[in-house]
C-alpha cells in the first residue's frame, strides 16, 4: 500500500509528537493486542497501540537478540500490502531505534520510492555499519532533487569517506541545488586531499552563490586546522577574489592575514591604505593584535589612511595609550568630516579630562550623531565640572539647550531643577517642553521638588502649557513606591495656597486620584463659580481609574454641552481599564456610550476601545459598523486587534475568516490589512 504523500515524514513525527504532548495518561493496551491492531492504525484514531509499541521497541534494546527480532517484526508488517500509511510512517519511525542491518535491503528498495524515500532515508541514516552506508551511497546513482539531495546530507551526516568520489562528481551535478549540496557534504566530511572541490574552483567564473562559497570556506577551514595548507590558500585566493560575497570574502581574506610579526604589521598597514573596502575592514578587525611599537608605526601613517581606517585605528590607540594620544583626538573631535568627528568625540569620554569639556559643548551643536556621541563623552566625564559646564550653557547657549537638558537629566543633576522651571515658566512650547522633560528626570516625589513643581503650576497660563506641567508632576508623583498616596504630599504643598488658585490644582489633583483628593473636589463641583465648576469637572475627567464612572456618564448624559464630550470620552477611557467587572458588562457601557456619541471621533474611539472587550459579542457588535465609512477604519483596527488574541480567533474562524476577508477589503491602512491576511492564515 503506498505511504500517504500528504503528510511527510518530518511532518508526521511533530504530528505525532503533539498528540504524545497532549495525553496525560492512556491505559496500557497488552503488546500482543497492538501488534494486531498497528497495521491497520488510521490518524486520529486512539494512539494507545502506538504507545505499546513504543514500549515494545525500548524493551527490545536490551539485548542484540531482542532488538533484532523487534526490528524484524516491524519489518515484516512494513512490507505488507494491509498496513495502513499511518501505521509505516510509525514502524519507520520505530526502526530508527531498532533497525539493524538485516533490515537494510528493505529500506533500500523504499529509498528509490517517491512516497517512501525521505522516511526510509532517516531509518538508513540512522542504522550504525557499513550495509546502510552503501544503501545510501548506491542510491545516488539513482536519486534526483530533493530526495538526492537529502541522501547526500545523511552521507555528510555519517561523515562517509567512502562516498567522497560520489559527491566530488555529484559537486559538478547540472542541477545546482544538488552540486550545493554535495559541496558542502565534502566541506563536512573533510577528504583528504579535497579533490572535486579543485574542480569547482577551477570552473566557476564571476562571484560563486552562497550556496558554493559557504561550503568551500568550511572546507578551506578544516583543511587548514589539519594543517593542509596548500588546498585551503587555493580556496582562500578563489573566496577573497573581488565580487565574491561581501561576508565570505572578508573570511577568506582574514584567513590569509599573516599570523604576527613584521609581515602582519606590513599587510594590515597596507590594506588598511589600500582602496579595497572588505581590506581595510578586515584590518580594521586585527588592529589590536598589533604590539604598541607596531602601532607607533601605524599611527605615523595616521593622516593619510581613509576615513574609516583613521577612525579603527585612533580607537585603537585611545584604548591602548590613552592620554598619549589625546592631542590627536582633540584635532580629530573638530574635525569637518562628521566620522572623524565622531570617533574623536567619542575617545574624549573614554580618555579625557575636564579639559575637554568645553570641545564637547562645542560639539553639542553639531547636532545629529555628534551631538549624540558628545552627550554620552560628556556623561562619562567627572560629574562635578560637567554639571558647572552645563548649567553655565543653560541660559549662556540656547542653541543647544535640548541636549545641554538630556545630560543633566542624564546626571540627574539637582541643582538644575531651579533653572530648568524658570525656561519651563516661559510660553514657547519649544522652550518649556525639554524643560519639563528635564524636570521628569531628575525631580523627585519629595518635600523639596513637589512644592517647586506646584509653583510652577501656579504661575503658568492655562492651556497646553498647564496641562504639560501638570503631566510633569504626575511623572514625579509616579516614582513613589507603589503603595504611597500619590497625592499626599502635592496636597501638603497646596495646604497653604489661596482657595482662589483651584482653578489652577483641581485638574492635576484628579489626575493623582485618591481619597483626599476627591475630598477637594467634591465641593467643587456644585461651586456656584463657573470657573472652579469647569475645573472639577475637568478634575474628573481626568481620574486615572474607574472608580468615577457613574459620575462621569451623568456628565456625559447631562445639559452642560460643554461638558458632555469631555466627560463622554474620559468615561470611555475609564471603563475600558482592565478592571474585575465581566467582559460582557464593559460592552454594554460601551455600547451605551456609542448611544450618547454624536461626533465621528467620539464613536471612533468607543470602536477602539472595544478591542479591550476579548468576546466574540464585542467582535460581533465592532462588525456591525464595518459598513459606516465615517467609523469603518476604526472597526477595521479593532477587529484586527481582537483577532490578534488566538484563544478568541481560533475556535471562532469560521465568523472571523469573513470578517477579516471584508478587512482587507475595507481598510485603507496598508499594515490593518497585512496583519488581517496573516491572521486569516491562522497566523
Amino acid at each position: 500500500m503506498p505511504l500517504n504523500k500528504s503528510i511527510p515524514f518530518s511532518l508526521f513525527l511533530v504530528m505525532l509528537l503533539a498528540v504524545r504532548g497532549s495525553v496525560v495518561s492512556a491505559a496500557e493496551m497488552p503488546v500482543e493486542d497492538a501488534w494486531k491492531a498497528l497495521p491497520s492504525y488510521q490518524y486520529g484514531q486512539d494512539i494507545a497501540p502506538l504507545l505499546a509499541i513504543d514500549r515494545a521497541v525500548i524493551a527490545s534494546m536490551s539485548s542484540a537478540e531482542t532488538r533484532a527480532a523487534c526490528a524484524a517484526r516491524l519489518a515484516a508488517l512494513l512490507e505488507s500490502d494491509q498496513t495502513t500509511a499511518a501505521a509505516r510512517q510509525h514502524i519507520c519511525n520505530q526502526l530508527r531505534q531498532a533497525g539493524t542491518a538485516a533490515e537494510v535491503p528493505l529500506m533500500a528498495k523504499l529509498l528509490l520510492r517517491e512516497e517512501s524515500s525521505e522516511m526510509a532515508r532517516h531509518v538508513l541514516q540512522a542504522i550504525p555499519g557499513d550495509e546502510s552506508l552503501a544503501a545510501l551511497r548506491g542510491a545516488t546513482d539513482t536519486l534526483q532533487g530533493k530526495f538526492l539531495i537529502g541522501v547526500i546530507n545523511s552521507l555528510a551526516a555519517r561523515k562517509d569517506l567512502a562516498s567522497v568520489p560520489k559527491l566530488q562528481a555529484l559537486a559538478n551535478n547540472e542541477d545546482k541545488d544538488v552540486a550545493a549540496a554535495a559541496v558542502w557534504a565534502l566541506g563536512a566530511i573533510g577528504p583528504e586531499d579535497g579533490a572535486g572541490l579543485d574542480v569547482v574552483l577551477k570552473t566557476a567564473s564571476g562571484p560563486l552563490p552562497l550556496r558554493l562559497a559557504v561550503p568551500l570556506l568550511r572546507f578551506a577551514e578544516s583543511q587548514a586546522s589539519q594543517g593542509k595548507t596548500e588546498q585551503a590558500a587555493l580556496i582562500y585566493a578563489k573566496l577573497s577574489e573581488k565580487g565574491q560575497a561581501a561576508g565570505v570574502r572578508r573570511a577568506a581574506l582574514l584567513a590569509q592575514l599573516p599570523k604576527e610579526g613584521e609581515p602582519l604589521q606590513k599587510t594590515i598597514l597596507a590594506w588598511l591604505g589600500g582602496d579595497d573596502l572588505d581590506q581595510r575592514k578586515v584590518a580594521a578587525s586585527r588592529l589590536a593584535a598589533l604590539s604598541d611599537a607596531q602601532l607607533g608605526k601605524a599611527m605615523a601613517s595616521l593622516p593619510g589612511l581613509p576615513v574609516d581606517s583613521q577612525r579603527a585605528l585612533i580607537e585603537v590607540l585611545a584604548a591602548r595609550r590613552g592620554e598619549q594620544v589625546l592631542p590627536i583626538i582633540l584635532t580629530m573631535a573638530k574635525s569637518d568630516q562628521a566620522d572623524l568627528r565622531i570617533v574623536g568625540v567619542r575617545c574624549l569620554g573614554e580618555i579625557g579630562d575636564a579639559s575637554v569639556i568645553p570641545v564637547l559643548v562645542d560639539s553639542l551643536a553639531v547636532k545629529g550623531d555628534v551631538a549624540r556621541a558628545a552627550q554620552q563623552a560628556l556623561i562619562s566625564l567627572p560629574r562635578k565640572e560637567v554639571s558647572e559646564a552645563m548649567l553655565a550653557a543653560l541660559n549662556a547657549r540656547p542653541e543647544i539647550r535640548v541636549p545641554v537638558i538630556d545630560v543633566l537629566k542624564a546626571l540627574r543633576c539637582y541643582e538644575a531643577i531651579d533653572p530648568l522651571i524658570v525656561i519651563a515658566s516661559q510660553n514657547d512650547a519649544e522652550v518649556y517642553g525639554p524643560a519639563l522633560d528635564g524636570l521628569r528626570g531628575i525631580a523627585d516625589p519629595d518635600e523639596t521638588d513637589i512644592p517647586r513643581l506646584v509653583k510652577l503650576l501656579l504661575n503658568t497660563r492655562a492651556g497646553r502649557q498647564r496641562e504639560e506641567v501638570e503631566k510633569t508632576i504626575l511623572i514625579v508623583c509616579e516614582k513613589a513606591p507603589a503603595n504611597d498616596d500619590r497625592a499626599k504630599i502635592v496636597l501638603a504643598a497646596l495646604a497653604n495656597i489661596d482657595a482662589a488658585d483651584a482653578p489652577k490644582y483641581l485638574p492635576l489633583l484628579g489626575r493623582l486620584g485618591g481619597a483626599q483628593a476627591m475630598a477637594m473636589i467634591e465641593p467643587a463641583l456644585t461651586s456656584t463659580n463657573a470657573e472652579v465648576r469647569d475645573a472639577a469637572v475637568r478634575a474628573i475627567c481626568n481620574w486615572p481609574n474607574g472608580d468615577v464612572a457613574d459620575r462621569l456618564l451623568k456628565f456625559a448624559a447631562g445639559e452642560n454641552k460643554e461638558y458632555r464630550r469631555m466627560a463622554l470620552r474620559a468615561y470611555v477611557r475609564v471603563i475600558s481599564l482592565k478592571a474585575d467587572r465581566p467582559e460582557q458588562q464593559t460592552l454594554d457601557m460601551l455600547q451605551n456610550a456609542m448611544k450618547l456619541a454624536v461626533a465621528a471621533e467620539d464613536r471612533q474611539l468607543i470602536l477602539e476601545r472595544a478591542s479591550t472587550v476579548r468576546t466574540l459579542e464585542a467582535v460581533e457588535w465592532i462588525a456591525s459598523f464595518l459598513d459606516d465609512p465615517a467609523v469603518n477604519q476604526a472597526a477595521c483596527r479593532a477587529i484586527v486587534e481582537l483577532a490578534r488574541h488566538r484563544f478568541l480567533r481560533q475556535p471562532n474562524m469560521e465568523r472571523f475568516g469573513p470578517l477579516l476577508d471584508k478587512v482587507i477589503a475595507v481598510s485603507n491602512e496598508p499594515p490593518i490589512v497585512e496583519r488581517a491576511k496573516r491572521y486569516k492564515l491562522g497566523l
